[in-house]
C-alpha cells in the first residue's frame, strides 16, 4: 500500500512537469516492466533480496526529462526497495547521449525480535539513501551500445552502508534476430562496488528473450564475484518472467472529439 500510494502521487504531479519539459516538441511517454523472478536481485549485490519477488521499473517522460520509479516486493507483499529516479538528458545526438539522475531510496530489511514478552515477532526497518548518477553512452550501431555508470550513494541515518560507490562499463545489444518472429537483448559488463572501507570487483550478465510484438518475455541475470572483500555470494542469479508495455501520448491545446 505504501508503494501503490508512493506511486499514485507521484504520477499524478509528473504531467505537467513532463509537459513543460517537453514543451510540445514531441510526444510523452509511460512504459516500463513489470516482473516476477525466482530470486532478487539488486543493482548492488548487498541490497539484493535473495528469494522470490515482483518488481515493478516503471519510466514516464518526455524529449530529455524523465521520471523512472521502481518498485520492489517479495512475493508475499512486503516491501524490499522503493527507489524514485528522477533523470536529465543532457546531451542527447545520434550517436552519443549523457545523462544524469539522482533519487532517495528506500531499503526495508525485517528481523525477528522479542517483544515485551519475550515472543519473537517481526520488526521491519527502514534504511534510507540518496544517490546520484551519470551516464555517458556511445551508439556504435543501431543495435550495439556502450555505456558508462558512476553512481555515488550515501545513507541517511546510522546504518552499516553510510558511502557506497559503483562504477560499471559494458555493452548492450538489443533486439538481436535469433529467428523471423525471436529476439534476444543481452548486457555484459564489469563493475566496482566500494561500500565504505571494503571494495570488490565483479562481472554480470542480463539476457532477454522474447516474441516480438508480444508484451511477454523471459529474462535472467547472473553475477560472479571477481575479487571482493564484501561478503556477498560468488555466484548469484535469476530468471524472470516479464511484462512490458510502452505507451506514447501527445499534448493537445484543444481535445478532438
Amino acid at each position: 500500500m505504501i508503494g501503490v500510494t508512493l506511486f499514485a502521487f507521484f504520477f499524478s504531479i509528473s504531467p505537467g512537469v513532463f509537459a513543460q519539459d517537453n514543451s510540445g516538441k514531441g510526444p510523452n511517454y509511460f512504459r516500463g516492466n513489470i516482473s516476477v523472478t525466482n530470486n532478487g536481485l539488486s543493482l548492488i549485490p548487498a541490497f539484493s533480496l535473495g528469494r522470490p519477488a515482483a518488481i515493478f521499473e516503471l519510466s514516464m517522460g518526455g524529449e530529455r526529462l524523465s521520471f523512472d520509479p521502481e518498485l520492489r516486493f517479495a512475493l508475499d507483499g512486503k516491501p524490499w526497495s522503493f527507489i524514485f529516479w528522477w533523470r536529465y538528458k543532457v546531451v542527447k545526438s545520434d550517436k552519443f547521449t549523457l545523462h544524469v539522475g539522482a533519487h532517495p531510496a528506500f531499503i526495508f530489511t525485517t528481523t525477528m525480535e522479542p517483544d515485551a514478552n519475550g515472543q519473537m515477532v517481526e520488526k521491519t526497518e527502514v534504511q534510507r539513501f540518496f544517490a546520484a548518477e551519470i551516464s555517458p553512452t556511445y551508439t556504435i550501431s543501431p543495435k550495439t551500445k556502450l555505456s558508462f555508470l558512476y553512481l555515488a550513494g550515501r545513507s541517511l541515518g546510522k546504518v552499516p552502508y553510510a558511502l557506497n560507490q559503483f562504477v560499471a562499463l559494458g555493452p548492450s545489444f538489443t533486439d538481436i534476430s535469433l529467428s523471423e518472429k525471436i529476439f534476444f537483448n543481452a548486457r555484459p559488463n564489469v563493475f566496482y562496488l566500494k561500500m565504505n572501507e571494503k571494495d570488490g570487483y565483479f562481472a554480470s550478465s542480463s539476457l532477454v528473450i522474447g516474441r516480438k510484438d508480444f508484451p511477454i518475455s523471459l529474462g535472467g541475470i547472473v553475477s560472479k564475484t571477481i575479487v571482493s572483500e564484501i561478503e556477498v555470494d560468488n555466484w548469484i542469479w535469476n530468471i524472470s518472467l516479464i511484462y512490458s508495455f510502452n505507451n506514447e501520448f501527445v499534448k493537445r491545446a484543444n481535445p478532438i472529439l
